[in-house]
């Protein structure tokens, strides 16, 4: 395996219009798809990050559906050793060990998924270490969010609405729903969000708009999940017209923020892909407060009529370098998460791609200091 460490000291300062937040790019790490193993499995496809502090180690979540024997079992938990040497440079990333999710909580031990069963997109640690992972897709198209042991047992499962479940008209589409999800520090309030609109709520995104995506708010304090809201946020449009055939922009990562910066709840991680251009990341600063609760609408009105959450653009990673925050060219960002604090005494964010097994990908890891 072979890592290459891009320690691109560079300070930008993007400061949000209603308060002070800066994001410092500190440094990136990238490992080509070919050269990353853990044994005999391939390692990637790294869709949602989640940080201990307790053992200073990430959750990596793989979206890998097992369908090819040889990119490993469905459903699979990397343990990774992000160091930071000096602080504020990534000098290596390792797996330390791997954890397969469970699929049967009535039998004991822990039942692999198998084949297309699980589509895991994101990981998330709660203050008593437990871990909620969202999955976009089984079998029957159905996404889910369960609730794991740290062995990968499985504890529970965090209800739906019947709204995400497709159906005909409606419901979240094929590949487009759980990215997403956010959980405060007390564990008490919990957020997921799809990546498009559900059929029912309008159309995908294109390069002349955005599409219509419901951010969830859930209680987690009594004894059973209580759905508390639903919020309409907006994507932008698509950055660029496609050169080839596919092009899409969705909500990919979220990450709780208020402790920290008392004037967004969220950060918010919207990624886009054209093709024959390449990649645009954007994290947006989001707002809550005002915006109008439609968790008793079955479908939106397209476009929006009523008062949507509001977002402030933080930084931007693009393809395209005139655009582009930082000197790094961005790879299919889908993970958002916290690092160990830095000697400023500031917490750090660290960002990953999912390479989705492919050659020309690359494991890009990019660390920033969040200046509140």
């Amino acid at each position: 395996m072979r890592g290459k460490a891009l320690a691109v000291l560079i300070i930008f300062g993007l400061w949000a219009a209603a308060g002070a937040v800066e994001l410092e790019f500190l440094s990136s790490y990238e490992i080509r798809t070919q050269d990353w193993w853990f044994g005999t499995m391939p390692v990637g496809e790294i869709s949602g990050l989640a940080y201990n502090p307790d053992l200073g180690i990430h959750y990596g979540i793989c979206d890998n559906r097992g369908k090819d024997p040889e990119e490993g079992v469905a459903g699979r938990l990397y343990l990774l050793d992000i160091e930071t040497y000096p602080p504020t440079v990534i000098s290596s990333v390792k797996v330390v060990s791997v954890v397969f999710l469970d699929s049967d909580p009535e039998a004991p031990g822990v039942q692999p998924y198998g084949p297309g069963e699980i589509d895991a997109e994101e990981v998330l640690l709660t203050p008593d270490r437990k871990l909620i992972i969202s999955s976009e897709r089984d079998l029957e198209n159905i996404p889910w969010i369960r609730v794991f042991a740290l062995d990968g047992v499985m504890l529970g499962e965090i209800p739906v609405p019947d709204k995400f479940i497709p159906a005909e008209g409606k419901g979240v589409r094929r590949n487009l729903a759980f990215e997403a999800m956010a959980l405060s520090p007390d564990g008490k309030t919990f957020f997921f969000a799809n990546e498009q609109a559900l059929v029912q709520d309008g159309p995908m995104s294109t390069p002349e708009h955005g599409t219509q995506v419901r951010i969830v708010q859930y209680d987690l304090s009594g004894d059973a999940p209580a759905e508390v809201a639903e919020y309409v946020y907006i994507t932008e449009p698509i950055f660029a017209t496609p050169k080839g055939k596919y092009a899409d922009n969705g909500v990919v990562a979220m990450l709780y923020v208020k402790h920290l910066v008392p004037e967004y709840d969220l950060f918010v991680v919207e990624r886009a892909y054209s093709s024959g251009v390449g990649n645009d990341i954007k994290i947006f600063g989001v707002s809550l407060e005002g915006a109008d609760d439609v968790k008793d609408l079955e479908a939106l009105p397209y476009p929006f009529t009523g008062k949507a959450v509001g977002k402030t653009l933080l930084l931007r990673i693009s393809a395209i370098p005139e655009l582009s925050d930082i000197p790094v060219v961005p790879d299919n960002i889908e993970s958002i998460t916290f690092g160990p604090v830095l000697p400023t005494g500031n917490p750090s964010l660290i960002l990953a791609s999912d390479n989705n097994y492919n050659r020309p990908q690359r494991n890009l890891f990019l660390l920033f200091e969040l200046i509140p």
